[in-house]
């Protein structure tokens, strides 16, 4: 019977690698990300002030705005977030995210995120990634990995963590707003509540 048991715990263990989902405590629920998102971005749309470090009232930071909404699981959301490294300079590359061209790169050191779906639980998160404008299309391309970091309702306490890959349009002739679309991919782990439902999800296609 030992030898069973090792068996079947050893097997769980390849299976769980093998997916590509996280080894969580026996009491965490693990919850799967995959979403398609459509929405805007806006460089430059916002100013804000670094409140953890004393400041000027005029003291202000430009960085970029988003609003976009996504479909999938773990349902409808409408995703905000600024930052994507306001301070980063621009730089001329000749490859950007393994596509040759010719790119001003940008790398972002931040990418607060705050997913609100239907029911109005909240998924917080924050990451880093890479933009790439394409300087004969105009087109962007940009990565992110993010991280959550909490939430509220379905997602009090959420970790975990995802990718998001997608591409922009500008819109505007001086190319500051742009169109953009593309996925969001991972998982999610939260602490189980015996008191959720068996399928909380209102996941759709």
């Amino acid at each position: 019977m030992k030898i069973k048991n090792t068996f079947i715990g050893i097997a769980t263990v390849v299976l769980v690698l093998a997916g590509g989902l996280p080894l969580t405590a026996a009491a965490d629920k693990v919850i799967e990300m995959d979403l398609r998102f459509a929405g805007n971005f806006v460089a430059s749309g916002i100013k804000h002030l670094d409140l953890s470090t004393p400041t000027v009232p005029d003291d202000t930071t430009a960085s970029p705005l988003i609003h976009v909404q996504a479909k999938g699981k773990p349902g409808r959301a409408v995703i905000r977030g600024f930052g994507g490294g306001g301070d980063a300079v621009p730089v001329l590359s000749s490859n950007c995210l393994g596509t040759p061209g010719v790119f001003l790169s940008i790398t972002a050191d931040e990418d607060p995120l705050i997913f609100t779906f239907k029911d109005l639980s909240m998924l917080f998160a924050d990451g880093s990634g890479q933009i790439c404008i394409d300087l004969i299309t105009g087109l962007s391309t940009f990565e992110f990995n993010i991280m959550f970091i909490g939430g509220r309702g379905d997602f009090e306490s959420a970790t975990g963590q995802a990718v998001i890959t997608g591409e922009a349009e500008p819109v505007s002739a001086d190319g500051s707003f742009l169109a953009e679309t593309g996925t969001i991919v991972g998982w999610i782990v939260v602490p189980d509540d015996d008191d959720d439902d068996d399928d909380d999800s209102d996941s759709d296609d």
